[in-house]
């Protein structure tokens, strides 16, 4: 690869030819800021906060965020100095850092997030994970729930009609890490550990990018560890933390340029493709193999294809092999959304009316929980595709990443930021770098403007998001915790109680809890006759026990108490003691 000035430590003072003009990168920054802001308050207008959680999210988070953050940049832009120096940061610094995130991810995890699991990718890490550390790749059910198995709620897990068994459709590793560290009782931890080990990694990175350069680790630390995507993902049961961090291990790794290290790349990539889903790390890494191709670099370039044929192989049978495990019988018809060919082609069939809009809601979110200066850095480096191939493959990556995503699956739901970019967030604190170094004359002034920015993320912005984080979480933790205190053998919620329902009806593997959970959506003549011929006690879930997730959401009004009367009808007639929780 040809080296640039970036490479060989160029002083980020220097202006090359083709630099923006002194006035240019701040005004830039400023317009960006404000349009951010008025972008999002546009697509408020027409994308109403009841069309989806993305769209809710935008309306109580992130629109405020921007217009928040784009005030911020203002005051920043106030005279900045134009003399001041950068510290240089070494390896004390990371590892300062790192573990002042670990503790930061770890004590948010309870006190901010109420150490809940929100979300179904959330729930399915935790489910997945206490069946690996019993032991088991799958959890059997009682034949008594073979027939009736989704009333207990049965989303984004493996089809089977009849089920033996269950496990989510995930791929297993964030769920396998989780169960290692269950066994000293911390699943929790690989969240906190994986936002630690991405400065670690990073550092390796910028030290293989810019060897000479004292003020590229500088600018990449505080961006990294400013993101409040990178910190608040952290505290969740997410798989995306790890893909962030083994991303960046991969890139070290790569940029080592040996064989010894690529073959560790390839163990890397091999975790890192079966975390939750195949295709996230594989559109990392791809830009980076066709630069090694353009390179005409075959040696290298044939292992890293070898190496992830067999990759994708493997991860791609999984699913097959885990189906075989869940039916009654391995001899019984595969259904419909098993493997990853009949997925796509479903999603492919039912596309999403509102991905449009959606995708501008995820760009919106994905700047709101960034380091100011991220987007607009990353930006700026980007445009230098053509002058660095490095840049290109970076940059590849994330392009590449949202337009399949566009395609595939504009609807993130729940998170903090944009999930399925925050694998990337990488990529774009190495572009951020690439960028700084075209500010030329106005280096000075931007050295200014990344303090004041980092201060006002800290002081202002990070608490704003550490507000909303908790109220997010707080709503469901309380109802779910009200939902384990019923007295009852059952305990049912319907999907259209109130706006994310459907998630807390979320059972252990075992069904060892009680009252277990049901969905009433799924409660047909056939469940209802077996659940109730043993008279067992069983609770409707009520607005007033609801209340707190409504009062969240804001919109709607009560229908649960409404929606119970049927099923408290059906229920008593078939033998069961019915009560009502609020």
């Amino acid at each position: 690869m040809t080296e640039t000035p970036e490479q060989t430590g160029a002083s980020a003072d220097e202006a090359a030819p083709g630099m923006p003009s002194a006035p240019s990168a701040k005004s830039g920054l400023v317009r960006f800021a404000i349009g951010s802001a008025a972008i999002a308050f546009i697509l408020s207008l027409t994308f109403r906060p009841f069309s989806n959680v993305s769209a809710f999210l935008l309306h109580r988070q992130d629109r405020w965020l921007l217009l928040v953050a784009a005030v911020l940049v203002l005051l920043a832009c106030i005279r900045p100095a134009q003399r001041i120096a950068l510290p240089a940061v070494q390896r004390g610094a990371w590892l300062a850092a790192a573990l002042v995130l670990l503790i930061a991810a770890s004590a948010g995890h309870f006190l901010l997030l109420s150490g809940y699991d929100l979300s179904r990718d959330e729930q399915m890490a935790t489910f997945d994970a206490a069946v690996f550390g019993g032991g088991h790749l799958v959890a059997p059910l009682p034949a008594f729930w073979r027939d009736h198995a989704d009333v207990l709620n049965t989303l984004f897990m493996y089809p089977a009609q009849p089920r033996g068994a269950w496990i989510s459709s995930y791929l297993p590793l964030n769920a396998g890490l989780r169960a290692l560290f269950g066994l000293i009782g911390a699943p929790w931890l690989v969240g906190p550990l994986m936002v630690a080990l991405g400065p670690l990694a990073l550092f390796g990175c910028v030290r293989r990018l810019w060897p000479d350069d004292r003020e590229a680790g500088f600018v990449a630390l505080v961006l990294y560890a400013g993101s409040a995507q990178v910190l608040f993902a952290g505290m969740t049961s997410y798989a995306m933390p790890g893909h962030l961090a083994l991303n960046l291990c991969w890139l070290w790794l790569f940029l080592r340029r040996d064989t010894l290290s690529d073959l560790a790349a390839l163990a890397v990539g091999f975790v890192a493709t079966g975390l939750h889903q195949p295709l996230m790390h594989p559109m990392f890494v791809g830009p980076f193999i066709l630069m090694l191709l353009a390179q005409r670099r075959w040696p290298r370039a044939a292992l890293y294809i070898a190496g992830y044929a067999v990759i994708g192989a493997f991860w791609l049978w999984w699913p097959t092999f885990m189906s075989s495990l869940v039916q009654v019988s391995a001899q019984a018809p595969r259904p419909e959304g098993t493997d990853y060919v009949t997925r796509l082609m479903g999603i492919l069939r039912d596309r999403d009316p509102m991905g449009m809009p959606n995708m501008v809601a995820n760009g919106l979110r994905f700047i709101a929980w960034q380091h100011l200066l991220l987007v607009p850095l990353l930006l700026a480096g980007a445009r230098r595709y053509r002058a660095d191939s490095m840049i290109a493959a970076l940059a590849g990556g994330m392009v590449l990443t949202l337009l399949v995503m566009a395609i595939l699956l504009p609807y993130q739901g729940h998170g903090f930021g944009y999930r399925y970019l925050h694998g990337l967030i990488g990529n774009g604190v190495l572009l951020a770098i690439y960028g700084w170094k075209t500010l030329g004359s106005e280096t000075g002034q931007w050295r200014t403007l990344l303090l004041r920015t980092t201060a006002a993320g800290v002081l202002v912005i990070l608490p704003m998001q550490a507000v909303m984080a908790h109220q997010f979480y707080a709503a469901s933790a309380q109802v779910s915790a009200r939902l384990a205190t019923v007295e009852a053998d059952y305990v049912v919620v319907g999907r259209k109680d109130v706006a994310t329902a459907v998630d807390l009806v979320n059972n252990p593997p075992d069904l060892g809890s009680r009252p277990v959970r049901l969905l009433r959506d799924e409660l047909n003549d056939s469940a209802i006759a077996a659940i109730c011929a043993g008279h067992p006690s069983i609770a409707l879930t009520g607005n007033a026990t609801l209340a707190p997730l409504g009062d969240y959401y804001g919109f709607g009004e009560p229908v649960a108490d409404r929606l119970n009367a049927d099923a408290a009808l059906r229920l008593a007639r078939a033998g069961c003691r019915v009560s009502r929780v609020g």
